[in-house]
């Protein structure tokens, strides 16, 4: 198959979304196939580069707005990348212009991250644009059933979406995969306490105060923070408010391949993010693939059908640092309900979350949406 890509940028930029373009991108190259991924660049000239297979073309960007680059050539690009296929990842206006400016005959998926949530003020200029992309579309993916039962827009459109869950490489995640040394180095830096983790930017709806709310509760229990953001410097202030400035350690932003130590060396990975800004939580199956229990809060998105109430974990209700109190005392208390949470996780996570998995669902729908073009 040939496999055109849109997307809004390419790593080394970092971000969800961008972990997973390089995850489809290269597997499906893996896999067999041919992949061009259209991106916009970070400057006003186009890069062009080949990067594991796949070919990346990054186009010239007059900057942003409204978290939207200013990128001229980026519609026409289903022209200039012949394709069997057109993959694209909503939101993005740029992306959304050049599938609903495709060639006719040519399918085109989507996929369904979230609603557009932060600029709703804008979307009664968007809806129309929005409109056509869905009647364009041949297929709608979504992550979780979730996505499709609490979005504005999908269920008008519901025949046309299907639920294929996002994934991971894992493999980094493996127990034998780590340095034991420089996991007991981080578990000895608690001095001999139980250790809950988040890791994300340090923004509103990521709902880390939530988090050091509940260690008031919590005695002998550390919060580790590893992420930065603007709330830093905010969350120091609340966590010396709340009298545990001491036990809330800030990492800041922790390299990708140092990451699973700390998933490794943690005893609970905590997820109190209170916005639906926050569509599934990967990093939620980065933590169930270390084995680890998860507490997460119930959002009118994927991140409660990620983790299973009673299951994986917990599901609490958000903005409530009693409710992640109450959730987390049993299990900090009973190290046999941690490692049983832990390993349903870990089973769930390989099953339902990894790459492999996700990258044969997606083929199979590309595989099955051309042979229709083409019997057309």
């Amino acid at each position: 198959m040939r496999i055109l890509e849109l997307g809004k940028f390419y790593p080394p930029d970092r971000g969800g979304i961008e972990t997973l373009l390089r995850l489809w991108c290269e597997g499906f190259v893996a896999a067999g196939d041919e992949v061009d991924c259209v991106v916009a660049n970070r400057s006003a000239r186009t890069e062009r580069s080949r990067i594991n297979g796949v070919r990346v073309h990054r186009l010239a960007s007059l900057g942003m707005a409204m978290s939207t680059s200013i990128c001229p050539s980026f519609p026409t690009a289903p022209y200039r990348y012949p394709a069997d296929l057109i993959h694209s990842h909503f939101p993005n206006p740029l992306a959304d212009i050049a599938c609903v400016m495709a060639p006719s005959e040519i399918p085109v998926v989507i996929t369904w991250h979230s609603d557009i949530v932060r600029q709703k003020s804008v979307l009664r200029f968007y809806k129309p644009l929005q409109e056509a992309l869905l009647r364009r579309a041949n297929q709608i993916v979504v992550a979780t059933p979730n996505h499709l039962t609490f979005s504005d827009w999908l269920p008008a459109f519901q025949e046309k979406v299907v639920v294929i869950p996002f994934g991971l490489d894992l493999r980094r995640f493996e127990s034998n995969a780590l340095d034991a040394k420089r996991v007991a180095e981080l578990r000895a830096s608690a001095g001999g306490r139980k250790v809950l983790l988040n890791v994300g930017r340090l923004v509103g709806y990521k709902g880390q105060r939530y988090a050091i709310d509940a260690l008031k509760e919590l005695p002998d229990t550390v919060l580790w923070l590893v992420g930065a953001g603007p709330l830093e410097d905010e969350l120091h202030r609340h966590a010396a408010a709340q009298g545990v400035a001491r036990r809330v350690v800030f990492w800041g932003d922790v390299a990708d391949p140092e990451l699973p130590y700390f998933f490794e060396a943690c005893d609970i990975f905590v997820f109190p993010s209170i916005s639906p800004n926050e569509a599934f939580g990967l990093v939620q199956v980065e933590a169930m693939a270390c084995g680890k229990p998860v507490i997460a809060t119930d959002l009118r998105s994927g991140v409660p059908w990620v983790c299973r109430d009673g299951v994986t974990g917990r599901v609490v209700a958000p903005e409530s640092g009693e409710s992640l109190t109450l959730a987390l005392q049993p299990l900090l208390s009973d190290a046999t309900l941690r490692h049983q949470m832990g390993e349903a996780g870990r089973a769930r996570a390989y099953a339902e979350f990894s790459a492999p998995v996700m990258i044969q669902r997606y083929r199979t729908l590309f595989e099955s949406l051309i042979r229709t073009a083409a019997a057309a």
